[in-house]
């Protein structure tokens, strides 16, 4: 334990997980990196990749769940969260006309990794962020089917299908908030613990298909509304913002490079907790990781190629 850290921060303590697909792995060394620095949640609040890992977090405490969430992204690959070739994503828009991918392979996972099926049954309070798809407001669930309301916060458009819950559409949450900091408050965090899996290089080529354009583009359009927004909440609460490596891999489909992803996530968090300051109301130890270009000129590359 990094006794720097010990009773550092105001409880109650909110992770704060982002969205970011297959990036999702670096959430998973961070999370190696406060447990070892003795920082735990009181409560936990993730968008998209990160309501599902924030879920694990929530549902089975941060020791055993670092372990799972460990053990998953190790073994885990595209298939099992995206499945089929080219072929199969376009027969299924074809016959769909509203997805890539079916989500069955989510629902899968959401139930051989929890214990919970309900969010009253989980260890710690927990909130997963989605969109309502008609009037595209943040919707935070922190009650009910966890199942169902995990694969509406992770429902990419165009990528996964929308997800009814009592007859109202829903889609992934970080076309609300790509980092959903604004809803840890709500739930009553009295400090934060921000792991924002968002990409902080350039990428070196364009989207390689449909699926990866639908990912990359909406992470762009959100980027700049986590620099406003963090830097707003950090005037009343402490917030503790772990960096990010650049990812080996350019494409937020890519299961591949998990591991090294994880490894590099988990040395930069323990370097950044044993030399960053704590964190009070009216700053922000560490900061949301943008290049000075984006996100419009990014966003227009991605979308003109």
């Amino acid at each position: 334990m990094n006794i720097h850290w010990q009773n550092a921060l105001p409880h109650p303590i909110a992770f704060v997980l982002s969205g970011g697909a297959a990036l999702g792995a670096i959430q998973v060394g961070m999370l190696r990196a406060l447990h070892n620095a003795g920082i735990a949640p009181d409560l936990v609040v993730g968008t998209s990749v990160g309501a599902l890992n924030g879920s694990v977090i929530a549902d089975k405490g941060l020791d055993e769940g670092v372990m799972a969430l460990e053990s998953l992204w190790h073994r885990l690959g595209r298939t099992d969260i995206f499945p089929g070739g080219l072929i199969a994503q376009a027969r299924r828009l074809l016959s769909t006309r509203i997805s890539l991918f079916p989500n069955d392979q989510l629902t899968k996972l959401a139930c051989r990794m929890l214990g919970a099926v309900r969010y009253e049954d989980m260890m710690l309070p927990f909130g997963a962020l989605a969109t309502e798809l008609l009037t595209y407001h943040g919707a935070l669930f922190t009650a009910g089917d966890l199942h169902l309301t995990l694969l509406a916060s992770a429902a990419i458009p165009g990528v996964f299908p929308p997800v009814n819950i009592n007859g109202t559409l829903y889609v992934d949450g970080a076309l609300t908030a790509y980092v959903p900091i604004a809803a840890a408050v709500q739930m009553g965090a009295a400090s934060l613990v921000i792991m924002d899996a968002g990409e902080p290089c350039h990428r070196q080529e364009p989207p390689r298909h449909a699926a990866e354009m639908f990912t990359a583009t909406m992470q762009a359009a959100m980027r700049q509304r986590v620099r406003v927004e963090a830097n707003a909440i950090a005037n009343d609460y402490p917030i503790l913002y772990l960096p990010t490596p650049c990812p080996i891999s350019t494409s937020l489909l890519d299961f591949s490079k998990s591991a090294l992803l994880m490894a590099q996530a988990a040395d930069m968090a323990a370097a950044f907790l044993t030399e960053t300051a704590v964190p009070t109301p009216g700053h922000m130890s560490g900061a949301p990781h943008h290049h000075d270009d984006m996100p419009m000129r990014h966003l227009t590359r991605l979308v003109a190629a």
